[in-house]
């Protein structure tokens, strides 16, 4: 009988089954080298449909915040003013124009707050194809039609796109510096601020609120220095000011 199963390629309930495992002979696995987090995130999307370990935007958090005038769950509110979002695109429709024959684009774009709908007409695609793409992070920037005034659901139509990556390299992204202190205390604050900042050269704008805690403050912009915006000065900086003393804002 126990043969007979084991030649039709069965086992028992409680029988021993056959030694399935790969034998070690002949190689290893290949050294593979591991994911990056984007593409981890964008195979996660792919595989299961939506993000479960992580979120796109999250090394962005701080641009969304000081970028965006608008999220997904309110993009498709009317106004007469250009709106702002950062998004990460999902999913690209390219679509042909029955009374010009032009390309166009569909987009699908998600954000913490979850998805929304664009468009992107003609002209404004021939110029953006390259930056609007699947799985990219991007500040979108646009307005609505008049005759969509008072629509549940307005289309947003996108006027233009920058990369999220490239707003801290084009230093549209500055950082600023408050601190109280005594004056001797400030001045050595001040020294190793510098200190840091010039070690970490880079395109973003320094501002700096100092206050004297005897009702004197100073706001300045620093003319000589930009720093790099990574986390090693910033943690230095927040070690040095505290962590309330530090913070991102927009270049102005």
């Amino acid at each position: 009988m126990r043969q007979a199963e084991r030649d039709a390629g069965q086992v028992s309930l409680f029988g021993n089954a056959p030694d399935t495992r790969p034998s070690s002979a002949g190689g290893s696995l290949p050294d593979i080298a591991p994911w990056s987090e984007a593409e981890r995130l964008t195979k996660e999307k792919g595989v299961i449909g939506f993000f479960i370990s992580g979120h796109p935007l999250e090394r962005f958090r701080e641009e969304v915040k000081l970028f965006s005038s608008r999220t997904t769950a309110t993009l498709g509110t009317w106004s007469e003013h250009k709106v702002s979002a950062a998004v990460v695109v999902t999913a690209v429709k390219r679509r042909i124009s029955r009374k010009t024959g032009s390309e166009y684009a569909r987009l699908t774009v998600e954000d913490f707050h979850g998805t929304a709908e664009a468009l992107v007409f003609p002209d404004t695609w021939s110029k953006l194809s390259d930056i609007i793409a699947t799985d990219a992070a991007l500040l979108l920037t646009g307005t609505y039609s008049a005759r969509d005034r008072g629509e549940e659901r307005a289309p947003f139509i996108v006027e233009g796109a920058q990369p999220l990556a490239e707003l801290r390299e084009t230093g549209e992204v500055a950082v600023e510096l408050v601190w109280k202190r005594e004056p001797e205390t400030s001045r050595e604050i001040a020294r190793g601020v510098a200190a840091l900042c010039a070690a970490h050269p880079g395109p973003a704008p320094i501002y700096v609120e100092w206050a004297d805690g005897n009702g004197t403050t100073a706001r300045l912009r620093s003319r000589n220095l930009r720093v790099q915006l990574d986390e090693d000065l910033l943690d230095a900086l927040k070690e040095l000011i505290g962590t309330d003393g530090v913070r991102l804002v927009k270049a102005r």
